[in-house]
């Protein structure tokens, strides 16, 4: 039967030695009367005294009910953010960069255009058509300098020359007339560079040449493969033309107009001689994909001494002096130009040397001083000129029976090499023609260099040269062998200056000399 606590009426559990709500023991007597008494009618629970109430465990904070403490939030770090901070502030300021970048090429580029608009604003009052072009509009559309430039490519349209006779030669003190042959010396950063213009026919209307150049080193130590090139020029442009060129390349087209090489036009020499001044353009060059670009510096050149100069040259392979005009003044590029803004030469300084003849006013020299310029040291000179004449004389024979000894200029050798070009024989027929006049003479072949190279490469070089010439005696005009000997000297004898252009032209020779 149920038990019930007399304290508060609570039923008690079977066995329970205490009431689980009041705590209050339960007697043993009455347990055990329990078994055999009824259990007693429930009375209503009187309060539990303050004193004897003991209240149950209180539930610590953060535990449920069900005594499962909940997970605990673990305190955030601050590594994570300040990472994120950074990657961002990193990303800002990269993009800052990059626009600020932006800004300042764009900024260069407007400088470009808006120079290049001054430029042309500038030159429109002076240039001969007289009609400005709208350099706004160009800087708008995009275009850059040098972009309306017309390409001159080698497969161009030959406009023919019109009928007009070639200045008369018969008075020239150097006649330009067929088989007539012009050594030019070219200064280039790494040496000297020997090429020659031979002129092939002059007729009615056209002046034509062929230019051939040898193997060498630019000024980006690029080698350029040796070249031939024909060129003509118009008769009636050696009247009035104010423009030189010098240049020859394949990728220019083979006839050019209003343009003079070799000689400044009538005109151009007329006013030399009437006010010592001359007004002179000259054009070169820029190489692009698919032909060339037309480049122009022009001046004022003003005659520097009041008399001709004495100007040394090797004419029919004999040193002597020619009157020349000597003129000097400052270029600037004239027009649009398509070279890059470093590339564009200022305040050029300019140099000419004429032939003081009028049937022929040759360029004798021309040079420019700036660094855009093979690096400083462009010069195209006339080192050597050999022209036919009706009787020549052999002056080699001359000079080996009077003086046992003779020296020519008119053996051409390949760039520094020791191969014989063609344009050698006349002088080799000459020295054939003397040993067969005299057959008891024997001569050695000396070969001489400039300075240019080193002392052991020039040593070689003309020991090979004279080799060379020796060969071509006995292969090609019958001479024996035994009549010849060969020796080399390089640079250790040499006649004049290696210091100049042509004292290098001069040093570069060869000698025979009679046993």
């Amino acid at each position: 039967m149920n038990r019930f606590c007399q304290e508060c009426g609570n039923a008690l559990q079977p066995g329970a030695g205490f009431c689980q709500r009041c705590g209050k023991p339960v007697p043993h007597d009455t347990a055990q009367a329990a078994v055999s008494t009824p259990a007693p009618p429930p009375i209503a629970p009187s309060p539990l005294p303050p004193q004897a109430y003991i209240p149950p465990p209180a539930i610590p904070a953060g535990y449920s009910t069900v005594n499962v403490p909940p997970a605990v939030a673990q305190p955030q770090g601050r590594w994570p953010l300040f990472k994120l901070l950074a990657i961002a502030l990193a990303l800002i300021l990269v993009a800052g960069l990059a626009i600020l970048a932006g800004i300042v090429y764009l900024g260069y580029r407007v400088g470009q255009k808006a120079t290049h608009v001054a430029k042309a604003i500038s030159q429109a009052a002076t240039s001969p058509s007289g009609t400005l072009h709208n350099p706004l509009q160009d800087l708008l559309a995009g275009h850059l300098p040098g972009d309306d430039i017309p390409t001159l490519p080698p497969s161009a349209p030959v406009v023919p020359c019109p009928p007009s006779p070639f200045p008369d030669q018969q008075s020239a003190r150097i006649p330009l007339k067929p088989g007539t042959v012009l050594t030019n010396a070219w200064g280039v950063k790494y040496g000297d560079v020997e090429l020659t213009n031979k002129i092939d026919s002059v007729d009615e209307s056209t002046f034509s040449a062929t230019s051939s150049a040898p193997q060498f080193k630019d000024d980006f130590a690029k080698t350029v493969t040796a070249s031939t090139e024909s060129n003509q020029n118009c008769n009636a442009d050696f009247r009035s033309a104010g423009t030189i060129i010098t240049v020859n390349s394949h990728r220019l087209p083979r006839l050019l107009h209003d343009v003079t090489r070799t000689r400044l036009s009538d005109a151009a020499f007329q006013a030399i001689k009437e006010s010592g001044k001359l007004k002179l353009r000259y054009m070169d060059i820029w190489n692009v994909g698919d032909g060339v670009k037309p480049t122009h510096e022009s001046g004022t050149l003003t005659r520097v001494e009041p008399n001709d100069v004495d100007y040394p040259m090797i004419v029919n392979d004999q040193r002597v002096t020619l009157p020349a005009i000597h003129l000097t003044g400052t270029f600037e590029v004239e027009g649009k130009d398509p070279r890059p803004e470093s590339d564009r030469p200022t305040h050029i300084g300019a140099e000419l040397f004429v032939l003081d003849d009028a049937p022929d006013p040759l360029l004798l020299s021309w040079r420019l001083r700036h660094a855009t310029f093979h690096a400083g040291n462009f010069r195209v000179e006339v080192v050597k000129i050999n022209f036919p004449v009706a009787k020549p004389d052999n002056v080699l024979e001359k000079q080996l029976t009077q003086e046992k000894r003779a020296v020519t200029y008119g053996i051409y050798f390949d760039f520094a090499q020791a191969t014989l070009k063609p344009e050698s024989a006349p002088v080799l027929q000459e020295i054939a023609q003397a040993l067969k006049h005299n057959p008891d003479w024997k001569l050695t072949v000396e070969g001489h260099t400039d300075n240019i190279g080193g002392d052991a490469y020039n040593l070689n070089l003309s020991k090979r040269r004279a080799l060379a010439v020796k060969e071509a005696l006995v292969t090609q005009y019958n001479i024996a062998p035994d009549r010849l000997a060969n020796d080399g000297f390089g640079a250790s004898r040499p006649v004049e200056s290696n210091d100049t252009l042509e004292g290098r032209a001069r040093n570069r020779r060869v000698e025979l000399v009679r046993q």
